[in-house]
Protein backbone atom coordinates (compact mmCIF):
# COMPACT_ATOMS: atom_id res chain seq x y z
CA UNK A 1 0.00 0.00 0.00
CA UNK A 2 1.22 3.52 -1.29
CA UNK A 3 -0.03 7.07 0.95
CA UNK A 4 0.07 10.65 -0.13
CA UNK A 5 -1.32 13.25 1.99
CA UNK A 6 -1.75 16.89 2.69
CA UNK A 7 -2.76 18.06 6.30
CA UNK A 8 -6.80 17.83 5.03
CA UNK A 9 -6.43 14.68 2.92
CA UNK A 10 -5.08 11.53 3.12
CA UNK A 11 -5.16 8.89 -0.14
CA UNK A 12 -3.64 5.28 0.00
CA UNK A 13 -3.62 3.08 -3.55
CA UNK A 14 -2.59 -0.58 -3.66
CA UNK A 15 -0.90 -1.00 -6.98
CA UNK A 16 -0.79 -4.83 -6.87
CA UNK A 17 -4.86 -4.99 -6.84
CA UNK A 18 -5.05 -3.39 -10.64
CA UNK A 19 -4.16 0.18 -8.90
CA UNK A 20 -7.25 0.38 -6.82
CA UNK A 21 -7.28 3.56 -4.37
CA UNK A 22 -8.37 2.18 -1.49
CA UNK A 23 -8.57 5.09 0.85
CA UNK A 24 -9.95 8.51 0.62
CA UNK A 25 -10.51 9.96 3.68
CA UNK A 26 -10.87 13.57 5.23
CA UNK A 27 -8.34 13.97 7.84
CA UNK A 28 -9.99 16.93 9.44
CA UNK A 29 -13.24 15.05 10.10
CA UNK A 30 -11.85 11.82 9.29
CA UNK A 31 -14.95 10.97 7.13
CA UNK A 32 -13.63 7.73 5.19
CA UNK A 33 -15.39 8.16 1.43
CA UNK A 34 -14.62 4.94 0.27
CA UNK A 35 -16.08 1.69 1.11
CA UNK A 36 -13.44 -0.15 2.61
CA UNK A 37 -12.13 -4.03 2.49
CA UNK A 38 -12.99 -6.46 4.93
CA UNK A 39 -9.62 -7.96 4.58
CA UNK A 40 -6.32 -6.82 3.92
CA UNK A 41 -5.48 -5.98 -0.03
CA UNK A 42 -2.37 -8.05 -0.06
CA UNK A 43 -1.39 -10.23 -3.23
CA UNK A 44 -2.75 -10.34 -6.80
CA UNK A 45 -6.14 -11.35 -8.08
CA UNK A 46 -6.71 -14.59 -9.69
CA UNK A 47 -7.01 -14.03 -13.95
CA UNK A 48 -10.38 -16.06 -13.16
CA UNK A 49 -11.86 -13.64 -10.30
CA UNK A 50 -14.94 -11.95 -10.52
CA UNK A 51 -15.53 -8.83 -9.80
CA UNK A 52 -18.64 -9.45 -8.08
CA UNK A 53 -16.70 -11.70 -5.77
CA UNK A 54 -13.68 -10.03 -5.21
CA UNK A 55 -13.06 -6.99 -3.26
CA UNK A 56 -16.03 -4.90 -3.47
CA UNK A 57 -14.45 -2.22 -2.42
CA UNK A 58 -12.46 1.38 -3.13
CA UNK A 59 -12.07 2.96 -6.57
CA UNK A 60 -10.89 0.72 -9.43
CA UNK A 61 -10.84 1.79 -13.26
CA UNK A 62 -13.22 -0.03 -15.95
CA UNK A 63 -11.26 -0.48 -19.50
CA UNK A 64 -11.99 -1.12 -21.89
CA UNK A 65 -15.58 -2.68 -20.70
CA UNK A 66 -17.98 -3.16 -17.34
CA UNK A 67 -19.96 -5.99 -18.95
CA UNK A 68 -18.12 -8.88 -20.22
CA UNK A 69 -18.48 -8.61 -23.91
CA UNK A 70 -17.01 -9.76 -27.30
CA UNK A 71 -14.80 -6.62 -29.27
CA UNK A 72 -16.85 -5.70 -31.93
CA UNK A 73 -15.87 -7.45 -35.50
CA UNK A 74 -13.75 -9.84 -33.72
CA UNK A 75 -12.95 -13.35 -31.63
CA UNK A 76 -11.57 -11.16 -28.96
CA UNK A 77 -13.58 -11.76 -25.61
CA UNK A 78 -13.08 -8.61 -22.87
CA UNK A 79 -13.34 -9.81 -19.49
CA UNK A 80 -15.76 -8.92 -16.68
CA UNK A 81 -15.22 -5.32 -15.28
CA UNK A 82 -12.81 -4.93 -18.47
CA UNK A 83 -8.99 -6.05 -18.14
CA UNK A 84 -7.25 -3.49 -15.66
CA UNK A 85 -8.46 -3.77 -12.18
CA UNK A 86 -7.30 -7.60 -11.27
CA UNK A 87 -3.23 -6.92 -13.09
CA UNK A 88 -0.87 -5.66 -10.70
CA UNK A 89 0.25 -2.05 -12.06
CA UNK A 90 3.56 -0.61 -11.93
CA UNK A 91 4.63 2.42 -9.62
CA UNK A 92 6.70 4.72 -11.95
CA UNK A 93 7.38 7.66 -9.44
CA UNK A 94 6.12 8.36 -5.95
CA UNK A 95 6.61 11.14 -3.38
CA UNK A 96 4.91 12.81 -0.34
CA UNK A 97 1.58 14.38 -2.34
CA UNK A 98 1.56 12.01 -5.71
CA UNK A 99 1.98 8.48 -7.29
CA UNK A 100 1.88 7.79 -10.72
CA UNK A 101 1.18 3.90 -12.20
CA UNK A 102 1.60 2.24 -15.37
CA UNK A 103 -0.44 -0.66 -16.89
CA UNK A 104 -0.80 -2.30 -20.15
CA UNK A 105 -4.07 -4.54 -21.62
CA UNK A 106 -2.45 -6.36 -23.40
CA UNK A 107 -5.73 -7.46 -25.07
CA UNK A 108 -6.47 -4.66 -26.96
CA UNK A 109 -2.40 -3.44 -27.15
CA UNK A 110 -2.27 0.02 -24.97
CA UNK A 111 -1.43 1.02 -21.66
CA UNK A 112 -3.08 3.01 -19.14
CA UNK A 113 -0.65 6.16 -16.47
CA UNK A 114 -2.75 7.60 -13.91
CA UNK A 115 -1.42 9.46 -11.29
CA UNK A 116 -2.44 10.82 -8.12
CA UNK A 117 -1.73 14.13 -7.17
CA UNK A 118 -3.23 15.59 -3.40
CA UNK A 119 -3.45 19.24 -2.98
CA UNK A 120 -4.85 20.75 -0.55
CA UNK A 121 -8.06 19.04 0.27
CA UNK A 122 -8.41 18.12 -3.08
CA UNK A 123 -7.54 15.11 -5.14
CA UNK A 124 -6.43 15.15 -8.63
CA UNK A 125 -7.01 11.70 -11.09
CA UNK A 126 -4.97 12.33 -14.31
CA UNK A 127 -5.11 9.73 -16.86
CA UNK A 128 -3.00 8.77 -20.13
CA UNK A 129 -3.90 5.88 -22.33
CA UNK A 130 -1.49 5.30 -25.15
CA UNK A 131 -2.08 2.31 -28.40
CA UNK A 132 0.70 0.24 -28.74
CA UNK A 133 -0.90 -1.24 -31.89
CA UNK A 134 -1.16 -0.33 -35.29
CA UNK A 135 -4.83 -0.77 -35.09
CA UNK A 136 -7.34 2.15 -34.46
CA UNK A 137 -9.65 0.65 -30.74
CA UNK A 138 -12.95 1.44 -29.65
CA UNK A 139 -12.60 2.02 -25.83
CA UNK A 140 -15.02 2.22 -23.14
CA UNK A 141 -13.94 3.71 -20.02
CA UNK A 142 -15.24 4.23 -16.53
CA UNK A 143 -13.89 4.95 -13.05
CA UNK A 144 -15.73 3.04 -10.23
CA UNK A 145 -15.58 4.03 -6.54
CA UNK A 146 -17.57 2.93 -4.04
CA UNK A 147 -18.30 5.43 -2.10
CA UNK A 148 -19.20 4.70 1.32
CA UNK A 149 -22.98 5.57 1.94
CA UNK A 150 -24.34 7.41 5.55
CA UNK A 151 -27.94 7.31 6.76
CA UNK A 152 -29.05 10.35 5.05
CA UNK A 153 -26.36 10.37 2.28
CA UNK A 154 -27.64 12.79 -0.50
CA UNK A 155 -26.62 12.84 -4.38
CA UNK A 156 -26.63 16.19 -5.89
CA UNK A 157 -26.09 17.00 -9.77
CA UNK A 158 -24.99 20.04 -10.82
CA UNK A 159 -25.19 20.44 -14.56
CA UNK A 160 -26.30 16.84 -15.37
CA UNK A 161 -29.37 15.63 -16.82
CA UNK A 162 -31.19 12.27 -15.96
CA UNK A 163 -31.48 10.29 -18.85
CA UNK A 164 -34.40 8.71 -17.14
CA UNK A 165 -34.81 6.12 -14.17
CA UNK A 166 -36.16 2.81 -14.67
CA UNK A 167 -39.66 1.33 -13.96
CA UNK A 168 -38.75 -0.15 -10.50
CA UNK A 169 -36.85 3.02 -9.23
CA UNK A 170 -38.37 3.44 -6.02
CA UNK A 171 -41.18 6.10 -5.49
CA UNK A 172 -39.60 9.17 -4.01
CA UNK A 173 -36.51 8.59 -4.14
CA UNK A 174 -35.51 11.70 -6.31
CA UNK A 175 -36.33 14.97 -4.71
CA UNK A 176 -35.40 18.59 -5.36
CA UNK A 177 -32.59 18.27 -3.06
CA UNK A 178 -31.01 14.53 -4.82
CA UNK A 179 -30.97 11.32 -4.57
CA UNK A 180 -30.80 9.00 -1.51
CA UNK A 181 -30.23 5.43 -1.04
CA UNK A 182 -32.27 5.17 2.16
CA UNK A 183 -35.51 4.13 0.57
CA UNK A 184 -34.23 1.26 -1.00
CA UNK A 185 -34.79 -2.12 0.39
CA UNK A 186 -32.54 -4.26 1.79
CA UNK A 187 -30.97 -6.60 -0.99
CA UNK A 188 -31.79 -3.59 -3.30
CA UNK A 189 -29.61 -1.69 -6.29
CA UNK A 190 -30.21 0.15 -9.08
CA UNK A 191 -27.77 1.29 -11.97
CA UNK A 192 -28.67 4.73 -14.18
CA UNK A 193 -27.03 7.27 -16.09
CA UNK A 194 -26.95 10.68 -16.08
CA UNK A 195 -25.63 13.06 -19.00
CA UNK A 196 -23.45 16.30 -18.61
CA UNK A 197 -25.25 19.58 -20.06
CA UNK A 198 -22.76 21.78 -19.12
CA UNK A 199 -18.83 22.03 -19.28
CA UNK A 200 -18.33 22.68 -15.08
CA UNK A 201 -20.89 20.23 -14.04
CA UNK A 202 -20.26 18.38 -11.17
CA UNK A 203 -21.72 15.38 -8.77
CA UNK A 204 -21.68 16.22 -5.03
CA UNK A 205 -22.51 13.65 -1.91
CA UNK A 206 -23.03 15.38 0.79
CA UNK A 207 -23.59 13.96 4.45
CA UNK A 208 -26.37 15.20 6.99
CA UNK A 209 -23.44 17.01 8.72
CA UNK A 210 -22.53 18.60 6.15
CA UNK A 211 -19.47 16.79 4.91
CA UNK A 212 -19.10 16.07 1.10
CA UNK A 213 -17.27 14.68 -1.68
CA UNK A 214 -17.66 16.61 -4.90
CA UNK A 215 -16.32 15.55 -8.24
CA UNK A 216 -15.54 17.44 -11.11
CA UNK A 217 -14.42 16.41 -15.04
CA UNK A 218 -14.50 17.69 -18.56
CA UNK A 219 -17.68 16.93 -20.35
CA UNK A 220 -15.50 16.82 -23.65
CA UNK A 221 -13.58 13.90 -22.02
CA UNK A 222 -16.57 11.66 -20.47
CA UNK A 223 -20.45 13.14 -21.66
CA UNK A 224 -21.92 10.74 -18.92
CA UNK A 225 -22.05 10.02 -15.44
CA UNK A 226 -22.76 6.43 -14.24
CA UNK A 227 -25.01 6.07 -10.85
CA UNK A 228 -24.76 2.90 -9.02
CA UNK A 229 -26.76 2.71 -5.79
CA UNK A 230 -26.69 -0.56 -3.96
CA UNK A 231 -27.62 -1.81 -0.29
CA UNK A 232 -26.19 -4.70 0.66
CA UNK A 233 -27.33 -6.54 -2.58
CA UNK A 234 -23.75 -6.92 -4.05
CA UNK A 235 -21.54 -5.47 -1.55
CA UNK A 236 -21.63 -5.93 2.58
CA UNK A 237 -22.85 -2.13 3.24
CA UNK A 238 -24.87 0.60 1.28
CA UNK A 239 -22.86 2.22 -1.13
CA UNK A 240 -22.89 4.66 -4.00
CA UNK A 241 -20.70 4.59 -7.20
CA UNK A 242 -20.31 7.99 -8.91
CA UNK A 243 -18.82 6.51 -12.04
CA UNK A 244 -17.39 8.91 -15.21
CA UNK A 245 -17.75 7.40 -18.07
CA UNK A 246 -17.66 8.09 -22.01
CA UNK A 247 -20.57 5.92 -22.64
CA UNK A 248 -24.50 5.69 -20.96
CA UNK A 249 -24.15 1.78 -20.80
CA UNK A 250 -21.82 -0.86 -19.21
CA UNK A 251 -20.98 -2.92 -22.60
CA UNK A 252 -18.71 -1.80 -25.22
CA UNK A 253 -20.02 -4.00 -28.11
CA UNK A 254 -23.44 -2.11 -27.28
CA UNK A 255 -21.43 1.29 -26.63
CA UNK A 256 -20.35 1.02 -30.21
CA UNK A 257 -23.61 -0.60 -31.92
CA UNK A 258 -25.42 2.48 -30.84
CA UNK A 259 -22.74 4.93 -32.52
CA UNK A 260 -23.29 7.75 -30.26
CA UNK A 261 -20.94 10.48 -31.90
CA UNK A 262 -19.48 11.64 -28.27
CA UNK A 263 -18.88 7.81 -27.14
CA UNK A 264 -17.02 5.34 -26.91
CA UNK A 265 -13.51 6.71 -27.73
CA UNK A 266 -11.80 5.71 -30.94
CA UNK A 267 -8.21 4.89 -29.76
CA UNK A 268 -5.73 5.88 -33.01
CA UNK A 269 -3.32 3.79 -33.36
CA UNK A 270 -0.09 4.67 -32.10
CA UNK A 271 -1.57 7.95 -30.55
CA UNK A 272 -2.49 8.83 -26.68
CA UNK A 273 -5.66 10.21 -25.09
CA UNK A 274 -5.25 12.30 -21.65
CA UNK A 275 -7.74 13.38 -19.16
CA UNK A 276 -8.52 13.94 -15.31
CA UNK A 277 -10.98 13.83 -12.87
CA UNK A 278 -10.62 15.84 -9.90
CA UNK A 279 -12.44 15.28 -6.07
CA UNK A 280 -12.67 17.93 -3.28
CA UNK A 281 -13.56 16.80 0.06
CA UNK A 282 -15.45 19.75 2.55
CA UNK A 283 -17.22 20.36 5.13
CA UNK A 284 -19.78 22.58 3.90
CA UNK A 285 -23.34 21.75 3.75
CA UNK A 286 -24.95 22.38 0.38
CA UNK A 287 -28.93 23.55 0.07
CA UNK A 288 -31.42 23.94 -2.82
CA UNK A 289 -33.20 27.03 -3.24
CA UNK A 290 -36.22 26.83 -5.97
CA UNK A 291 -34.82 23.90 -7.23
CA UNK A 292 -31.43 25.18 -7.89
CA UNK A 293 -28.43 23.14 -5.88
CA UNK A 294 -25.82 26.06 -4.18
CA UNK A 295 -22.87 25.53 -2.34
CA UNK A 296 -22.05 27.55 0.07
CA UNK A 297 -18.20 28.28 -0.45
Amino acid sequence: MISISTVDIAVSMEPQRGGKIASIRHRSTGREWLESSSSPLEGALEDDQSFDDGDMCGWDEMMPTIEECRYPDSDIWLGDHGELWRQAWAVTSSDATSITTLVRDEVLGYRVERRLRVVGAGLSVEYRVTSEVDVDRSILWAAHPLFAHRRGTRIILNGLENMGPPTSWPEGTWTDDGWSLDQFAAGQSQKLFARLTTADASVTLVDPDGARLRMRWNRNDAPYLGIWLDNCSLSRHPVIALEPTNAPCDALDVAVEAARPDSPWTLRSREHRVWRVDLELSETAVTSLNGSHHHKE
